[in-house]
């Protein structure tokens, strides 16, 4: 295997717990070249995945939509003549581009009729209770690669971590990041919980409240409802730089979301507060990382109705105030 293109059109979060994938096959195959196809949202962050060569966007929601664009990038991808296409998430599109780039021989899942385009598909099905960064890895068993390394990496330049510099030198207490939305609304906990927490740990900590442009609204309904000071980024700055801003940070709090899993890429401790989704799966991992969710119900994965959201509404602030406190002790200490 000379050339190999990892295929991953999923969210941010997918794209940074398929590491392990990158890593096993950098680790087999350490003279080939490894490029990766990504969407254009995760691609800054694939592009500081230490064993990745080069990133090639696929604009899907973009240029890419228009026929022309999509047949020059199937040409520019076929030039490059790889010998193997893994494709790590369940996606049909992802399969057909290897195929219609004439890649030789192509992994992926056996999921939304791929395997009509793959030479080697394997079963979508995955174990109950494995989490998501060794789900990934099945797509290589044809390659019968193995690993026992799932932590999830990111190799930032030094123009990402400028800004978090900055605003370290600004203070002389420990930054917290709180990224407090999810992709979907029942992941986040309420306004008061976050409220509470905040000002709990104000004359503690440094307060930096991180979210996407949409979330701007709603960042600032927290921080007004808060009352104390807080630097809110949304959408203000790249993800490399929020990356590098958790990297400098003591503590990063987060919802089942890309943040997540990028403060565990940057090795910073991090409180998961989960409901509709189960952390066993998609929580953080590291030894000092902490999950606090009731499990009041069965992971409902935000799908049907719900009237209550009981799994987070219910989450007492004393809990998570007492667990973030603990962490920021134990860091102190080293």
């Amino acid at each position: 295997m000379k050339r190999i293109l990892i295929i991953n059109l999923a969210f941010i979060g997918d794209v940074l717990l398929s590491t392990p994938v990158a890593r096993a096959l950098r680790h087999a195959y350490p003279q080939a070249r490894i490029d990766m196809m990504t969407v254009s949202v995760a691609a800054p962050l694939a592009q500081r995945n230490p064993y990745i060569d080069e990133v090639i966007v696929y604009d899907k929601k973009g240029q890419h939509k228009k026929w022309k664009a999509l047949w020059q990038l199937l040409r520019q991808i076929r030039s490059r003549n790889y010998d193997l296409a893994v494709c790590t998430n369940f996606a049909l599109r992802g399969a057909m581009l290897a195929f219609f780039c004439g890649i030789p021989r192509r992994l992926g899942y056996a999921a939304q009729h791929g395997e009509w385009f793959l030479t080697d598909a394997v079963s979508p099905v995955r174990p109950p209770l494995r989490h998501e960064a060794e789900n990934y890895l099945d797509v290589l068993q044809p390659l019968d690669l193995e690993t026992t390394d799932f932590s999830l990496e990111l190799a930032l330049q030094a123009d990402d971590i400028v800004s978090a510099a900055r605003e370290k030198e600004k203070s002389d207490k420990p930054i917290v990041v709180l990224c407090p939305a999810g992709s979907y609304r029942r992941k986040s906990w309420t306004t008061d919980g976050y409220a509470t927490l905040m000002k709990k740990l104000s004359s503690q900590v440094s307060w930096y409240l991180i979210g996407g442009k949409a979330e701007a609204p709603y960042l600032q309904r927290i921080a007004a409802k808060a009352a104390v000071p807080v630097t809110v980024w949304s959408g203000t700055h790249t993800l490399p730089e929020v990356a590098g801003l958790m990297q400098q940070a003591a503590l990063v709090i987060s919802v089942d979301t890309a943040a997540l899993h990028m403060a565990q890429a940057v090795h910073t401790p991090v409180l998961g507060l989960f409901g509709p989704t189960d952390p066993r799966i998609w929580g953080p991992r590291g030894a000092k990382d902490r999950v606090v969710w009731l499990q009041n119900c069965q992971p409902c994965w935000g799908r049907g109705e719900c009237a209550t959201q009981h799994c987070l509404r219910e989450l007492p602030a004393d809990t998570v105030i007492q667990i973030a406190q603990e962490m920021l002790a134990e860091m102190r200490k080293q």
